[in-house]
């Protein structure tokens, strides 16, 4: 009896658990469909803890043997809507909603409605729920909205300066002379780069550490760094808490840092929770040390950890009046937004790196036309003597920056929620009523796809796109003729909008052109041939892979395998 009592219960449980699901995700399409939206189904809640962790490798599985329908390879990994790009809305509409048995989610891709969206910031409310996986350390500036949000904008906003970026600059420069000069060192004997996704990772790492905290390195490829070394030296043990915090972000949401210690937990699950305490120590320590720098009162320095509690100790001092809001940061706040600082300048930029440098090498003749325009403006081959003056003169590197973007960008979805009051909404002059509690995701793969926007040529790579010479028909144009289109409209939000835009926009500007110039002013790349392909057929290779995205285990969408294009560099 008690075995069959145990059978029956373990019997019951999923049994149980699917019948709810089908219940709630009926009752949600009875909702969808009587707004009037165009909808689809999918069983599995986007959130979902258990599909967070698996459900891309689940999908995958079934694949790999025949078994996933055209539905679940295209809706269901996570992230999904990168992959997808406008292809979707073709087939849906410029909206629709995705029922599930979470709730109601509605993605859109239609520029004039996710610009209504945005605008209408206390109908549309920031999804804290999505942005839960960054609350690492506690609330940021990504994870909260209206007072709150003023009070950490406000304060963290002394830290992104021109002069901040003028060292981002410069350091870039020198990392990117680094990493050229390994790329370069490594590829002799007709060896093929393949780690270009990996030693971006320590690229962006070394700017960070240098623009956060005062700590500039040698670049060194990945792989290549003294384990030794890194034990002694507790600024390397940042980087590696950092980068494994980065990578198991979505693990530490689950379980939370005490729970990721468990005893059942692999060493990876342990190996997250001790990063998260490193890194909480090691800023500790930076803060402390700037205190006592202050409290000295020895020469303000420029790095971002100094400005924050600069900023922070001068309101203290002060001492805010009763009848003003307290404006200043705890010191758990101030790790958690260098935490997003780290997050969002690292990961992002090194994703965002590793799809321009084989989208360029994917296009050869892009190289050429930026070529011209480094060699236009920069004087030399020593990158120690390019100022940062010359950084905005660059149009053509930063249309390089943005065509990747559109087509291939980290972040996928600028993500608010509809509150418990239904809200109204317009597409192409039809109106719609979204239902309360919805989930809203403004996809940008779609928005920067989608054919309405961009013509017939919205998947094919063209920076110059960017790029006109207005006045002068007839005439010959020079570089200094160019004229850059803006970086935002309302079709184009690589850096989001408005009062969200990403405060270190700049800053990922400046580092990327840096290498750009480095890279590109007297060399170029080319994809390696393989099994017998002609130069032509390799970087068309090339572009075909690098356009699709990896969602299995990762946070941001990361190119699925960039090791299999081999990259080989050639001095001009």
């Amino acid at each position: 009896m008690a075995f069959l009592a145990i059978a029956f219960t373990i019997l019951a449980l999923p049994i149980g658990f699917f019948l709810w699901s089908a219940q709630c995700l009926a009752r949600n399409c009875a909702i969808a469909k009587a707004s009037g939206i165009p909808y689809i189904t999918r069983w599995v809640a986007p959130i979902n803890p258990f599909w967070l962790l698996y459900g891309t490798s689940i999908v995958k599985f079934l694949q790999r043997f025949g078994l996933a329908t055209d539905r679940l390879r295209r809706i269901y990994p996570f992230g999904w809507e990168a992959n997808e790009r406008a292809t979707i809305h073709e087939e849906h509409g410029e909206m629709f909603l995705v029922a599930h048995p979470g709730g109601l989610q509605l993605c859109v891709a239609n520029a004039e409605t996710i610009y209504d969206i945005l605008q209408r910031r206390t109908d549309f409310r920031r999804n804290m729920e999505e942005f839960a996986v960054i609350n690492v350390y506690g609330k940021n500036l990504a994870t909260t909205d209206d007072q709150e949000w003023q009070r950490h904008r406000k304060m963290t906003a002394v830290t992104f300066t021109e002069k901040n970026n003028e060292l981002v600059w410069v350091q870039s420069l020198a990392q990117a002379k680094g990493m050229l000069d390994y790329w370069l060192v490594e590829q002799k004997g007709g060896k093929a780069i393949r780690t270009v996704h990996d030693d971006t990772k320590i690229f962006t790492l070394n700017v960070l550490a240098a623009a956060l905290f005062d700590q500039p390195y040698p670049f060194e490829g990945y792989g290549k760094v003294d384990a030794n070394k890194r034990s002694d030296d507790q600024s390397y043990q940042y980087r590696d808490s950092l980068g494994v915090i980065l990578i198991s972000v979505i693990q530490i949401l689950v379980f939370g840092e005490e729970g990721l210690k468990a005893w059942w937990t692999p060493k990876s699950f342990k190996r997250a929770s001790a990063a998260v305490a490193t890194f909480r120590s090691y800023i500790l320590t930076l803060m402390n040390e700037e205190r006592a720098h202050i409290a000295e009162k020895k020469p303000d320095r420029d790095n971002l950890v100094a400005r924050l509690v600069r900023a922070c100790n001068e309101v203290q001092v002060d001492g805010p009046d009763k009848n003003v809001r307290n404006m200043t940061l705890t010191e758990t706040e101030i790790i958690s937004n260098l935490f997003v600082y780290a997050f969002a300048g690292n990961d992002t930029t090194a994703v965002g790196l590793t799809n321009i440098l084989i989208h360029m090498a994917a296009n050869p003749e892009t190289q050429d036309w930026i070529s011209e325009e480094l060699n236009h403006y920069l004087s030399g081959s020593d990158p120690h003597a390019w100022t940062y003056d010359s950084f905005f003169k660059l149009k053509r590197c930063q249309a390089v920056i943005m065509e990747s973007l559109r087509i291939c960008h980290p972040l996928s979805q600028l993500v608010k929620t509809v509150n418990n009051t239904p809200q109204p909404i317009k597409v192409n002059d039809k109106s719609y009523t979204i239902p309360a509690g919805t989930s809203v995701h403004c996809s940008l793969p779609a928005l920067h796809t989608l054919p309405r926007y961009w013509g017939s040529s919205a998947m094919t790579w063209n920076p110059s796109r960017f790029i006109s010479t207005p006045g002068l028909e007839g005439k010959t144009a020079t570089f200094e003729h160019e004229v850059l289109a803006p970086d935002t409209s309302e079709h184009f939000l690589p850096w989001a909008w408005g009062q969200r835009v990403c405060p270190g926009k700049r800053f990922s500007q400046a580092e990327i052109a840096a290498v750009l110039a480095v890279m590109f002013r007297d060399w170029k790349l080319d994809v390696v041939c393989e099994g017998g392909e002609s130069p032509r057929q390799a970087t068309e290779r090339a572009w075909r892979e690098s356009l699709v995205i990896d969602h299995e285990g990762h946070m941001l969408h990361e190119m699925e395998a960039p090791e299999s294009i081999g990259l080989r560099w050639a001095r001009r």
